[in-house]
């Protein structure tokens, strides 16, 4: 299960696990706490495994996020394996 941690407005963190069975959940909390705040920075530094999912959901909160200025922290080098294989890369290291 993963759950979204709100640090404080600015800054959020996703915690858990990032993968066909939760991404469409995280999206929903995402998009749920959203409509209060909306992040700069989500770190991914709790996340204990990940999948192609979980690189497109973070793919698809950058366009949730007015202006794409959302930007990653402690990206799992899982996860940078897959967005380099996708050539995403840059998507998520801004």
């Amino acid at each position: 299960m993963s759950q979204i941690i709100t640090e404080n407005t600015e800054s959020w963190r996703i915690e858990g696990e990032l993968s066909f069975q939760t991404a469409n959940d995280v999206l929903t909390e995402f998009l749920q706490k959203q409509q209060a705040q909306t992040p700069k920075v989500v770190d991914l530094k709790g996340i204990t495994r990940t999948d192609s999912a979980g690189l497109a959901l973070l793919i698809e909160l950058i366009r949730q996020v007015p202006d794409n200025t959302l930007q990653f922290c402690n990206i799992p080098a899982q996860m940078l394996s897959i967005a380099k294989i996708s050539g995403v890369e840059e998507l998520l290291q801004k």
